[in-house]
């Protein structure tokens, strides 16, 4: 048995397994998949003479957290052939990722769970806070709107507009670029769906003869998933959005000094802490943990044998929990 990222000619190797444990996923969908987040993302693979066995897939993702950015991995498609399972190697790569996005300083990373009772014994939560958007359809229409499905040249404005709503909005959340649109429209599409966008007219300047000249402003944008049944999807909108509690994904500490060096807290937060980690060696330790509205730190402290201690998935779903979280990825 080997363990090894395969390289980016190689990723083609891992698609028979993805395909027979994922046998919801369409052939197109599969197809997007493997040429679009395929192209860079990290596959760390088992391997049985050259056969793949066991696989994780970290997707990569920028987030703004309290208003520091940080790169991080999403954990998608982690599969074992029937075949090799109940042998530990799952638990194998999975300790070999975290170790490799703690010492790249990644400060968490995060999922959806197929069976939350592995996820809670490799120290990940809940996001309680994670919440989903729903569009108000009585309040989000007026005369000066109309809806078209968004195209590559509208990328970079959905990526301003999507950043600006969410940053008034939430604390954690996925930084969008023009780059994640174009993929977006792919994703939608290959499951017979659009992204959407709400534009608005919004009077520009008056002429001399007293004509009024118009641009369209972006007002909202939604994905719209025809094989879900019209099924609409993350929508962000200036206005005519409710929202609901709904955790879906789980998250996981990777490097405690990293994590409460993006921190904010109004009420100011000083504790003295072992933190027990038992999958990565490199986070144990005894902390001062010091975080207030300006930002946080954690640092070793030595000689001093803390009252408190938490374990990994403690120490995360405290800080979780104060957050408003916006992170509703597919793959």
């Amino acid at each position: 048995m080997e363990i090894r990222y395969l390289d980016i000619e190689e990723k083609e190797k891992s698609r028979q397994l993805y395909e027979t444990s994922f046998p919801e996923d369409s052939e197109e969908f599969v197809d997007y998949y493997y040429s679009e987040k395929c192209a860079d993302n990290e596959i760390l693979v088992m391997e049985d003479y050259d056969r793949v066995v066991s696989m994780i897939h970290l997707n990569p993702f920028k987030i703004s957290c309290y208003g520091h950015e940080a790169d991080v991995h999403y954990i998608v498609a982690v599969a074992t052939d029937e075949a090799y399972r109940m042998q530990g190697y799952m638990r194998q790569l999975m300790e070999q990722v975290f170790h490799d996005m703690h010492q790249a300083g990644e400060p968490f990373t995060f999922l959806t769970p197929a069976n939350p009772d592995y996820y809670y014994s490799c120290g990940f939560e809940y996001w309680e806070n994670q919440i989903q958007l729903h569009q108000d359809q009585d309040g989000v229409w007026n005369g000066k709107q109309r809806i078209c499905a968004a195209v590559e040249g509208d990328c970079a404005q959905l990526a301003a507009f999507s950043n600006q709503t969410l940053q008034e909005q939430f604390d954690l959340y996925v930084v969008k670029d023009e780059a994640y649109y174009k993929r977006l429209i792919k994703e939608q599409e290959c499951d017979g769906g659009h992204v959407l966008v709400i534009k608005e007219a919004v009077a520009d300047a008056m002429a001399e003869d007293e004509t009024i000249s118009y641009n369209e402003t972006i007002n909202g944008i939604f994905c719209l998933n025809r094989g879900l049944g019209l099924y609409i999807r993350e929508p962000i909108l200036s206005h005519a959005c409710s929202e609901e509690i709904q955790a879906k994904m789980m998250g996981r500490v990777l490097n405690i000094e990293a994590f409460c060096g993006m921190m904010k807290s109004k009420e100011p937060i000083s504790m003295d802490v072992r933190i027990r980690d038992t999958m990565i060696p490199e986070n144990e330790g005894c902390y001062h943990i010091e975080i207030d509205e300006c930002g946080g730190s954690a640092k070793r402290i030595y000689g001093l044998e803390p009252e408190r201690s938490m374990d990994i998935a403690e120490i995360g779903q405290f800080f979780f929990d104060k957050m408003r979280i916006y992170i509703n990825e597919v793959v």
